[in-house]
């Protein structure tokens, strides 16, 4: 036994005297410095994965010249749909248009299924006094065509089922509670069945082939799934088209597919977390799609009022108040986080103020943020529709008067006016559109000029452009660009500008750049 332990110990004694020294501390991470240029098979290699994220074939390979990799190879991967696609990715995650966890619909108008029976569970009580299921039989009906119900032992009134062919499965047909199948697109009352008083109205049902209605996530998710795709095709078209890159965020176009028309002409007046009234497109220009068409696109004009990416409704959705539009938009777009001064934020005095461009404290980014969210002002918050100035002016004698003399508030004056002030601070402000508040006279413009004018401001002052070269070059190089490459970034984003804002180009001169060559 001792021998064992003898050997056991010489072995071990040998296998640490053949290891290296430990690594200090100093040495930890450090990378050796990069003196060389990649190989032209090297560089070959890095274009077809940052370009196109894949490595190149090897017909590819054959296609370097004396060993170097040949321009016309490289335009051909800027022209590919490949590179489309990456430059997509990239956006998405600067944008984060991803809204799929967003309800946009009333939850009463979300039916749900208990055995074969199709029904609205949160509004069934309306119908038959309690939130209880028809009965399992087919319906009858009266004379007049009305819906006969039968007197239950527990006191409710039940109709049967009636048979419906719905919007996400035509050609099926499913049993539907008859109150909850009522057809009917205005009810003898007068009331419009797809709207949110229509979910008041014991004649208004879910309308033709349940139009007005949602079947749980088979039915909402396609429609906030189209939202962020809709923003991804804007930079795709932009991208593949090789056009100004500012025209995405001054562009009026737009795209929609078969979920999201449906939701358009049927669905947006009975809104859930959200509200996207007054819409943010024109009914009339919606094409005729059906539901199921959630592979068909087109594109469409949204109207004068839209900045492009900056006002479209996942943009929107995904930043629910014009603060948060405007910091995501310094952010992605500026390269300008907004971050406490080095030491911190200044100790508060003892004034109060609800003007966060003077409170102490606040006003470091507040004195920013606040002029450059009035941008947004014609958008509504917590949704993303468009406060047309016809409809909503700047002051609104209505609500006025019902912020001091007494009236009752329209839905409009209290969602979109201020109509209730904490302290006499706001009396000013009181019957004035929310944007407005707190605003200086300089900075009044900007409600009505939209986010296109903050984008053609920083165009013009160069930030837009230098953002822009930074994000592009940090996508390829893997880093953010080092302190002593600010030059190189400063002469592309030069570039950027002179070929006329194109994309393309910028991403071309980063990567036959000699800074790309040596750091990737």
């Amino acid at each position: 036994m001792m021998l064992r332990r003898v050997v056991q110990v010489g072995l071990l004694g040998a296998v640490l005297g053949a290891m290296p020294p430990p690594v200090t501390a100093q040495e930890v991470g450090t990378c050796p410095p990069v003196t060389d240029d990649l190989t032209g098979h090297r560089y070959l290699r890095a274009l077809s994965l940052d370009l196109r994220g894949v490595v190149p074939s090897p017909e590819e390979y054959d296609r370097l010249q004396d060993g170097e990799v040949p321009e016309a190879l490289i335009d051909e991967w800027l022209q590919s749909e490949a590179f489309v696609a990456r430059t997509v990715r990239l956006h998405r995650d600067l944008l984060w248009n991803n809204v799929s966890n967003i309800n946009p619909i009333n939850n009463r108008s979300v039916l749900r299924r208990d055995g074969a029976i199709f029904w609205r569970f949160a509004i069934a009580d309306l119908y038959r006094g309690e939130r209880v299921q028809c009965l399992d039989e087919p319906a009858t009906f009266g004379p007049g065509g009305e819906i006969l119900t039968e007197l239950q032992a527990d006191g409710t009134r039940r109709e049967g089922w009636v048979t419906v062919e719905p919007y996400w499965a035509p050609g099926t047909s499913i049993q539907v509670c008859a109150f909850d199948a009522q057809a009917a697109m205005v009810s003898p009352l007068g009331t419009r069945c797809g709207t949110q008083d229509g979910l008041g109205d014991v004649q208004c049902g879910c309308g033709p082939n349940l139009a007005f209605c949602a079947w749980g996530q088979q039915t909402l998710r396609p429609v906030m799934d189209a939202m962020a795709r809709d923003v991804e095709m804007r930079v795709a078209d932009v991208i593949r088209s090789d056009r100004p890159y500012i025209e995405l965020f001054s562009g009026d176009q737009m795209f929609v597919n078969g979920p999201l028309v449906h939701f358009w002409r049927f669905q947006a007046e009975v809104p859930g977390q959200i509200r996207l009234l007054p819409r943010p497109v024109d009914l009339e220009k919606l094409p005729a799609l059906a539901f199921t068409q959630a592979d068909t696109w087109v594109r469409i004009e949204a109207g004068p009022a839209h900045s492009g990416i900056l006002t479209a409704p996942a943009y929107l959705l995904r930043f629910q108040t014009n603060r948060a539009r405007a910091n995501r938009f310094f952010n992605s777009f500026l390269c300008q986080p907004f971050v406490a001064p080095e030491g911190g934020l200044p100790a508060p005095t003892a004034q109060v103020t609800l003007d966060l461009q003077q409170r102490d404290g606040c006003k470091y980014c507040h004195g920013l943020i606040e002029p450059n969210a009035a941008y947004w002002g014609r958008w509504s918050a917590g949704g993303a529709g468009f406060l047309d100035p016809e409809r909503y002016p700047e002051s609104r004698d209505d609500c006025e008067r019902c912020a001091t003399g007494g009236e009752q508030c329209s839905d409009d004056c209290r969602r979109h006016y201020l109509t209730s002030a904490l302290t006499s601070e706001e009396d000013p402000y009181l019957g004035k559109l929310l944007s407005y508040e707190f605003l200086s006279p300089a900075h009044q413009d900007h409600v009505e000029r939209g986010p296109a004018a903050l984008v053609a401001f920083t165009v013009v002052d160069g930030r837009f452009g230098a953002c822009s070269a930074r994000s592009a070059a940090r996508w390829l190089i893997g880093r953010a660009p080092e302190e002593d490459e600010q030059g190189w970034v400063d002469e592309m984003a030069r570039s950027f500008a002179a070929s006329g804002h194109s994309y393309r180009a910028l991403v071309k001169a980063i990567v036959t750049s000699p800074t790309y060559r040596r750091v990737r």
